[in-house]
């Protein structure tokens, strides 16, 4: 009896451990075709089944931020507990969901379906190796490298770590759900805002004062070493320095985290149990970023909002009212409102113009033609005319003015609007003609009772004299 009591418990935690020799224990270096975890079963290692080497760092599966019974399969800095690569951000799962190593080699973190997967059929898959640097190795059985994290990073960068052309950091979400990016296109790297339609690029390096320029050249690789981020050519050669800390340790490991601000930070993850930020930042000025203070709103200094001039005066939201600008209801009521003077816009220094050496009128003219802007900006020196298809901040050109013309999209059934009086006017006759008909009908309904009335009081007047006569002796017959 107790040893059929003791087969059903070891079963039992067969099934909650699929490797009894490891369970809860977090593997060293690598793990091979056959592993088979999830939270649960290494909730005493925080969720960790993978260490490095070196245990700087950790594999595995890691509380979001948002709820502590969702998790992201990431690789984290154990030391900090800043995360370094995800693979299903967007995606948590729950604590009993699994990461299964098949025997084909393919790898694939389920839920109810298939939340990131790897297919690695077919390429002799012998390990997944978490190296001392934070890469995630995916290696074949003669030693070469397969996948890598490196190759596919989230929304961080680590020392050694290179960025090439191709590749793109992403941030989570904002607030307003929007998100940032950073890329090397175009012999530069620049980072924008993934706006519907058209990316919004805002900051650049080849723009940027603060680097070192060493040569000229095109940009398509990058990394971070030592205490500065290095731009590279095709052939490796050193052309661009940005120093981001005086530090010249260059044992140091140093992250560069895109943030849901669209703002890039340097932190140096150090050997003890907290990093040191830098204060270096891209870009460094607040109002350069698009949401500093939101939609509409202008950012001046010290990251200062207030709604753009022209739009507080029009509506008191400072909204422009327009939720989805190509919906036939919105194009036939909607009107450009003057956004007011001495306002600039992050994007114009990267933008391209829609159209070049026009005039005020033909750029508003194009504007309202397309139903997809919601804003334009005219610079009345060149001519140029740029169409935005979202609206981020504004930003406070100061008192020399920035040498544009900026005009905002509004809808004309709100409270603001060039056209809002068109309606207002219709409205009142509606209901003033309701009431006054309404007043007539009750009046004619009193009139017409009163008549009836007092016709019925003659008569019944009338019929009491009559009896009261017929009841006299010698009065003639009426």
């Amino acid at each position: 009896m107790r040893r059929s009591f003791f087969i059903v418990i070891l079963t039992t935690s067969l099934a909650f451990f699929p490797d009894p020799l490891h369970g809860g224990v977090a593997y060293t270096g690598s793990i091979t075709p056959g592993f088979v975890g999830s939270q649960m079963n290494y909730i005493n290692n925080n969720g960790i089944f993978l260490e490095s080497n070196n245990s700087d760092f950790g594999f595995g599966f890691v509380t979001t931020p948002a709820s502590v019974t969702l998790f992201t399969l990431s690789i984290v800095h154990k030391g900090t507990s800043r995360l370094i690569w995800s693979a299903n951000r967007a995606s948590p799962v729950s604590n009993s969901d699994k990461l299964q190593f098949e025997a084909n080699g393919n790898v694939v973190l389920r839920r109810e379906s298939d939340v990131w997967r790897l297919d690695n059929s077919g390429k002799n898959v012998s390990r997944i190796e978490l190296r001392d640097s934070g890469n995630l190795v995916v290696v074949s059985s003669d030693g070469a490298s397969i996948w890598e994290s490196f190759d596919h990073p989230t929304d961080t960068l680590i020392t050694n770590q290179a960025f090439k052309q191709g590749m793109k950091l992403t941030s989570n979400p904002s607030s307003s759900n929007m998100t940032y990016a950073l890329e090397i296109k175009s012999g530069d790297m620049v980072l924008s805002l993934n706006t519907l339609l058209t990316p919004q690029v805002y900051w650049s390096m080849g723009k940027e004062r603060r680097k070192i320029i060493n040569r000229d050249g095109a940009v398509t690789s990058s990394s971070l070493l030592g205490n500065s981020w290095r731009f590279f050519d095709e052939n490796r050669s050193l052309l661009w320095q940005f120093v981001y800390s005086d530090d010249k340790d260059g044992n140091s490991t140093w992250i560069a985290v895109l943030g849901n601000n669209g703002v890039i930070t340097f932190s140096n993850l150090g050997t003890g149990a907290s990093g040191a930020e830098s204060s270096i930042k891209i870009p460094n000025d607040q109002c350069a970023t698009p949401e500093p203070c939101g939609s509409y709103y202008v950012c001046s200094g010290s990251k200062v909002c207030g709604c753009v001039s022209g739009l507080s005066k029009a509506r008191s939201d400072c909204k422009s009212g327009i939720a989805s600008p190509c919906k036939k209801s919105t194009e036939n009521n909607a009107t450009l409102l003057n956004a007011g003077d001495r306002v600039d816009y992050f994007a114009l220094e990267f933008a391209t113009p829609f159209s070049k050496k026009t005039n005020i009128d033909r750029c508003k003219e194009f504007c309202n033609k397309n139903c997809s802007c919601l804003g334009l900006f005219f610079q009345n020196g060149s001519g140029d005319c740029f169409l935005f298809d979202w609206i981020g901040s504004f930003r406070n050109s100061g008192s020399g003015g920035s040498g544009y013309v900026s005009y905002i999209k509004v809808a004309n059934n709100g409270a603001g609007g060039r056209d809002d009086g068109k309606h207002f006017p219709y409205i009142v006759i509606i209901i003033l003609a309701t009431v006054f008909i309404i007043g007539v009908l009750i009046f004619a309904a009193f009139r017409i009772h009163r008549r009836k009335k007092t016709h019925f009081d003659e008569l019944e007047q009338s019929s009491e004299e009559d009896n009261f006569l017929e009841n006299l002796s010698g009065m003639p017959i009426r």
